[in-house]
């Protein structure tokens, strides 16, 4: 997965800075195509999206402290995007 730019959420950066949380890991399990605790049918659809031109991509990962985040990826065919966030941010 090509990540473009990435980015965090001030609440989640302020949230690990306070836990002592490396994010990383979760980006690099990400960047290698693992998509975390999704289901079988989206990490099918986001192998699949992963071809087009322009498309979206999404992980859901489970912090050590237990609150779930997604890191979202979006492109064209200009540049790509990544976000990382709680899952009540989206």
């Amino acid at each position: 997965m090509k990540l473009g730019k990435l980015g965090a959420t001030a609440t989640l950066v302020a949230h690990c800075k306070e836990h002592e949380i490396d994010l990383m890991p979760f980006i690099q399990r990400y960047e290698s195509n693992d998509w975390g605790d999704l289901g079988e049918e989206d990490k099918h659809s986001n192998n699949m999206e992963m071809f087009a031109l322009a498309g979206h991509c999404l992980g859901k990962y489970t912090l050590p402290t237990g609150e779930s985040i997604y890191i979202e990826t979006t492109w064209n065919n200009e540049e790509h995007q990544t976000i990382v966030c709680f899952t009540d941010e989206r």
